[in-house]
């Protein structure tokens, strides 16, 4: 018994500081889990804030977002006529005259037709239902299949309260205009900050990032990252813009010979669109789709323009693009997409033409923080 008891009161306390080390030791694990997780918690944290930030201020970042997008655009037009003399204030104003009368001229161009079309949508609907016939008559018959039912299914609240829900629908240009933000005081503003951004003298830029760095705090490096990424995004959109303006081409020429309604609308449609992947070349083949529903009688030249429009597109995205690009880094197609999704709905449609050149920006900033390197950073992104 003694000595059961002594050996027990010998092996109590080892047991007791063995646990107390053990409890120590996770204690200290979990610290350091926790130091090691703290930064990316925080990086978490300041993405969550700036697009909260970035939605609930829309009004006020969409703007300066697109006047740095022209600027950016603009630049080498402006620095084209710096070479030939002209002050950059006044090339900049030049540029920018230059590119409102462009929009302006093929805004009114297109308005017509497109607006023909708009008015023409109730009966767009009207002609589609009736040769719709059967997909209507299936239709009706599954509501009244689902009204047979409900009235089988006990407790219909809605029929017993007996109230009534009234959706009111504003029109379709009402509902685009609401959701973009893009006002016409938002548009001067715009014009506005680009034309500041294209008139300041790159020599005095320097000058300024040059007198900061002897305040102590290094810009240079920050200075060689907005030179690639005005560069990589120059050079992005100037490749882009011609591929998309040569599918805009062949797209009139072939609605043209398929005898389609208004082809140089399409074709248009289809430049325009061009900057929107996967949205907008779905929303031009749904609506070619439904004109040339209304306009031809025989199926096989009602399915003839959207099957032509869309193997265009799969050409150019599966094709040209990666070949021209094929050198530089190519943008997975998920991230292209996550990356419509996400600013459309937080800008609307300005934020479906914003995506791809932001995610342009972000992955050159993203390898130039990487690498750490000096150099321009010159590649140009592909997306398919």
């Amino acid at each position: 018994m003694g000595g059961a008891n002594e050996s027990s009161g010998t092996s109590t306390p080892g047991v007791l500081e063995a646990g107390g080390i053990g409890g120590r030791a996770r204690a200290a694990r979990l610290r350091a889990l926790a130091r090691a997780w703290a930064p990316s918690a925080v990086v978490v944290l300041t993405l969550l804030a700036a697009f909260y930030t970035l939605y609930f201020a829309a009004g006020l970042f969409l703007p300066i977002f697109f006047a740095v997008f022209i600027s950016i655009v603009l630049r080498p037009l402006v620095r084209m006529l710096a070479l030939l003399g002209i002050h950059d204030a006044i090339g900049a104003l030049c540029v920018l005259v230059l590119l409102i009368v462009a929009l302006f001229g093929a805004s009114s161009y297109l308005a017509d037709p497109l607006e023909r079309w708009i008015e023409q949508i109730p009966r767009v609907q009207r002609e589609l239902e009736t040769r719709l016939w059967q997909v209507r008559q299936s239709i009706e018959e599954a509501e009244a299949a689902a009204a047979d039912l409900k009235e089988l299914a006990p407790g219909n609240s809605a029929r017993e309260n007996g109230r009534a829900v009234a959706v009111h629908e504003g029109s379709l240009l009402n509902r685009l205009f609401e959701s973009t933000l893009f006002s016409f005081v938002q548009m001067l503003i715009v014009l506005a900050l680009a034309f500041f951004l294209l008139a300041q003298d790159p020599e005095r830029r320097w000058h300024i990032y040059r007198r900061w760095s002897r305040g102590g705090v290094t810009l240079r490096a920050g200075y060689g990252l907005l030179q690639a990424v005005e560069t990589t995004l120059t050079r992005y959109l100037r490749i882009s813009a011609a591929i998309y303006l040569v599918l805009g081409v062949l797209t009139a020429l072939v609605m043209a010979l398929l005898q389609m309604p208004n082809p140089i609308l399409w074709g248009g449609l289809a430049t325009v669109l061009g900057f929107s992947p996967y949205l907008g070349p779905m929303i031009l083949v749904t609506c070619i789709a439904a004109v040339s529903l209304l306009t031809f009688d025989d199926w096989w030249r009602i399915l003839g323009p959207p099957l032509a429009y869309g193997a265009l597109t799969i050409v150019e995205g599966y094709f040209v693009t990666p070949t021209i690009l094929g050198r530089s880094l190519t943008v997975p197609p998920v991230a292209v997409f996550l990356s419509m999704l996400l600013w459309t709905w937080m800008w609307g449609v300005p934020g479906a033409f914003l995506a791809v050149p932001i995610l342009v920006v972000t992955l050159v900033v993203y390898r130039r923080l990487m690498t750490s390197s000096d150099a321009t950073g010159g590649g140009v992104v592909a997306v398919r």
